[in-house]
């Protein structure tokens, strides 16, 4: 019968013939590891018992873990913007942004972040590098564009630092912290009023009499009642109301082109949807509209084109073009320069503001402000708003 090899406390043999060496070490017993002979597995336990009395014993579970973080920051530290990025677009479309908007967002990073910051490591991108590259931005595209641009690119680094609201918390970020601390980057800073300009009655009726007929409600609705394009495209018939005579537009959804085809979303805001008075002087053109160029249907669009379920934004905004460069054509000495089809929108507001509506009462009409605000709404009745919609008709009728 082969004699038991007695071993020294702390070691035990493996079934493979290995020795195991162990201690105690903070009332729990910690491996030292496996060793080949049994000399080398007596020297590892005087050492570990030696690190012990010293202080500056580490088990070998720690040791493990720091390997392992130790190799995690060194893969993560070759990481890329561009790879990150596409993490990030996939996680916008998970946490439920809106198509239009996440197409938005890749559009800006791939033509603006992309460039200059995608093929580096994303844990190498320092303050100083977006700083200047945001001033070289500015330099290059404006204010406006490097503003919105930057949002973007720090929605992004948020993201990586696991900072993006709505991400889970199981997420390893790649970045201890976002670079994007620009001073004032994010600030908005509008144009003046006086550099937009607002057309006349008179410009206004020329041009949408020189649209596609089945088009020139759109532009009176946008002209007069600041109705987006997107908003204006996506009316129908069941969101004219007519209360007590006064006929009012409900606006609840918006045509969006961004990204592959035409599709139908709600409005950015809750303050989007919104129920807009229309000034009197329209209700022929509503009605005539209606019996010429619009289904019976209550679901029948306003504003269809033949063939599609949708008018195109682009085509209308087209047709809008057209009509304004007629003008300008014929009136050599009264110029529409720099007049968009949103300048409709700004002219219906700054006709409401002249007529006298408050700061409120203007919000609620434009449909523009936070969810925050909409409670300010309340102090604009709809009585309030369809006085101001009559005096707008006094001004189309006296054209």
């Amino acid at each position: 019968m082969a004699k038991t090899e007695k071993l020294p406390q702390g070691i035990n043999k493996t079934p493979k013939g290995r020795y195991r060496a162990r201690v105690y070490y903070q009332g729990k017993q910690q491996s030292i590891g496996q060793f080949d002979t049994l000399t080398d597995a007596k020297a590892g336990l005087v050492n570990a018992k030696s690190d012990i009395a010293r202080g500056v014993f580490v088990p070998m579970s720690t040791r493990k873990a720091q390997e392992r973080e130790q190799v995690q920051e060194q893969e993560r530290s070759t990481v890329t913007v561009d790879h990150v990025a596409e993490k990030y677009f996939a996680f916008l479309e998970t946490s439920g942004k809106a198509r239009g908007t996440i197409y938005t967002y890749e559009s800006r990073f791939r033509s603006h972040v992309a460039p200059t910051f995608g093929h580096r490591p994303i844990a190498e991108i320092t303050v100083k590098d977006i700083e200047d590259w945001f001033t070289k931005l500015t330099e290059t595209k404006g204010r406006g564009v490097a503003r919105s641009v930057y949002l973007t690119a720090s929605a992004f680094f948020n993201y990586a630092a696991g900072d993006a609201r709505g991400q889970s918390s199981a997420f390893e970020p790649y970045i201890e912290t976002s670079p994007c601390k620009v001073s004032g980057a994010a600030k908005h800073r509008p144009a003046h009023r006086d550099s937009e300009p607002v057309a006349t009655v008179e410009q206004l009726t020329f041009i949408a009499d020189h649209v596609p007929p089945q088009y020139r409600l759109a532009i009176l609705f946008s002209g007069w009642c600041a109705v987006r394009l997107g908003e204006v495209l996506a009316l129908k018939r069941s969101d004219l109301t007519d209360v007590n005579g006064q006929l009012w537009l409900n606006i609840s959804r918006q045509v969006q082109a961004r990204g592959k085809g035409l599709y139908e979303t709600e409005p950015k805001s809750e303050a989007g949807v919104r129920s807009v008075p229309i000034p009197g002087a329209l209700n022929d053109a509503v009605s005539d509209h209606l019996e010429n160029h619009v289904g019976k249907a209550k679901t029948a669009l306003l504003f269809p084109r033949v063939g599609e379920k949708w008018t195109h934004p682009n085509y209308l905004r087209n047709r809008f073009n057209d009509a304004r460069e007629a003008w300008n054509a014929e009136h050599e000495n009264d110029q529409l320069e720099n007049f968009t089809f949103h300048g409709l929108r700004h002219t219906a507001l700054t006709r409401i503001g002249q007529a006298g509506a408050t700061l409120e009462e203007l919000k609620r009409y434009a449909g523009h402000s936070s969810a925050e605000v909409v409670a300010k709404y309340q102090h604009a009745t709809r009585d309030r708003l369809a006085m101001l919609a009559g005096s707008l008709s006094k001004s189309i009728d006296n054209n």
